[in-house]
């Protein structure tokens, strides 16, 4: 039978998390359970246990952690930075316009479409702008999307009818 462990996470922002693991489970997976109760990506998570900081892709039992232990992580959030990134915009249709945008992490999704209602005069209400798959949600920040330099954001209209 397969041995679990109580992994608790503890962090300044949160209140203590508890995961159940194997020895076997990787690093990388205890993150996932993180993402999951605090929306924090993973790549901007650093645990630690004591002092050692953990590699996502060792396993639990490799830092010792067996069927008699309750670990307990140190959470740190790793702020990205906030420069201007350059984005581009794309249109629909056959031509597929492209236009530049300068863009930070913590712009809103609402001030995004204002700039993009500047280089298309659409109007923000009938827009649908799409980033890595996903839909951009007026109330969010553009870091909510994970977006890094260089990344296209495709412009599309909503469909009335059928």
């Amino acid at each position: 039978m397969a041995t679990v462990v109580d992994v608790t996470v503890h962090s300044e922002q949160w209140r203590p998390m508890t995961f159940p693991a194997h020895p076997e489970d990787r690093v990388n997976k205890i993150k996932e359970h993180v993402r999951s109760k605090t929306r924090v990506p993973v790549q901007d998570q650093v645990l630690q246990l004591g002092s050692k900081t953990l590699k996502p892709q060792r396993t639990l039992s490799s830092y010792g952690i067996d069927k008699e232990a309750t670990i307990h992580l140190t959470l740190k959030v790793v702020k990205p930075s906030d420069e201007e990134l350059p984005l581009v915009l794309v249109e629909p249709g056959d031509e597929g316009q492209r236009h530049e945008l300068q863009v930070r992490r913590s712009s809103s999704v609402t001030q995004v479409k204002e700039m993009i209602k500047m280089k298309t005069a659409i109007s923000p209400k009938k827009q649908i702008v799409n980033c890595n798959g996903k839909k951009l949600e007026d109330g969010k920040i553009m870091g909510d999307y994970g977006i890094k330099k260089g990344h296209l954001l495709f412009l599309t209209y909503p469909c009335i009818g059928g």
